[in-house]
């Protein structure tokens, strides 16, 4: 065969193929119209650069979960009926991996969902109280930790760790809460710093915890306060407020899984007004985020965004 008819010959094939390829994709084009077949929702990852604080509102319990540059965390996963929750907003957020866990303590409304969450996403490392439990949900946890081969120590008070370009250090359970405090004070509780702005997110230490804090050498001011246990008395007074100086506070409040009303303190509620404290609650306002690029803070919630 020539070279020109070798080239006509090439000429035809690619004609050919070009040719094949727009009546597939005009075949395709018609599927779709047709209903035969769903196209495939994208979802745009969030931005990496900033932090993020999530306070979910997952009923009397606590779920937060946390980004700052890529980096992410979750600290708790409510009861057994929070999973689903839980595991969809983390999704929702384009997480496929936690790169940090914190279990605070094992009470039933902290660890109830997390052995389900552990089973979904990749884990980098995993904290836990070092004061443990004994029940179904708290065996499962540490059964996913072991399926999943998932590094998890109890971190000592004063560690702090790298969290994208911030970093946060961990303050609780410290010796006399362990030893003195109830299985409440027993929770991890950590501070959080990004540039000029700070977190404490106390799970639910209760006083002893908050004066051991006090007296310790540790920086606990901060713009925002988790506070302990679900806002009821027995946490969050007067001496801390004054020690912390928050601007916002947050508390995780209202139905239990027995479908009981679990609603904070009068005397929390007043106190924290008394501090001009800015008061979320999630059984009023929804899921309660705020962000930072290290110097501004803002905070949105549901119940603006509705």
């Amino acid at each position: 065969m020539s070279k020109l008819l070798r080239k006509r010959a090439i000429r035809i094939s690619v004609l050919c193929a070009v040719l094949c390829s727009l009546v597939l994709l005009t075949a395709c084009d018609r599927s779709k119209k047709n209903g035969s077949e769903t196209t495939p929702t994208v979802t745009v990852a969030p931005a990496a650069s900033g932090c993020e604080v999530h306070i979910l509102d997952i009923g009397k319990a606590d779920a937060i979960f946390l980004r700052a540059d890529g980096v992410t965390m979750l600290i708790d996963a409510g009861y057994p009926s929070s999973a689903d929750t839980v595991i969809a907003y983390l999704k929702a957020q384009s997480v496929s991996k936690l790169d940090y866990v914190i279990m605070t303590h094992g009470d039933i409304d902290h660890v109830g969902g997390m052995a389900d969450v552990l089973r979904e996403f990749a884990v980098g490392q995993m904290f836990i109280s070092p004061k443990k439990e004994k029940s179904d949900a708290y065996s499962a946890m540490v059964a996913a930790v072991k399926e999943k081969n998932i590094s998890c120590i109890s971190p000592e008070v004063g560690a702090q760790y790298t969290f994208g370009n911030g970093s946060f250090t961990v303050l609780a359970p410290g010796p006399k809460a362990l030893k003195e405090g109830s299985d409440n004070d027993a929770s991890i509780a950590i501070r959080l710093v990004y540039g000029e702005r700070s977190f404490l997110l106390m799970g639910d230490a209760l006083s002893t915890t908050e004066k051991e804090l006090i007296d310790s050498s540790y920086t606990i001011r901060a713009d925002v306060l988790k506070t302990g246990h679900h806002g009821k008395s027995d946490a969050t007074n007067k001496k801390f407020l004054k020690a912390v100086q928050p601007k916002y506070a947050v508390i995780c409040c209202g139905k239990t899984e027995d479908g009981e009303e679990g609603t904070p303190s009068t005397k929390v509620l007043d106190l924290l007004s008394d501090f001009h404290v800015i008061t979320y609650r999630t059984d009023l306002h929804g899921t309660v985020i705020f962000k930072t690029d290290g110097t501004t803070l803002t905070c949105n919630c549901d119940a603006e965004q509705e």
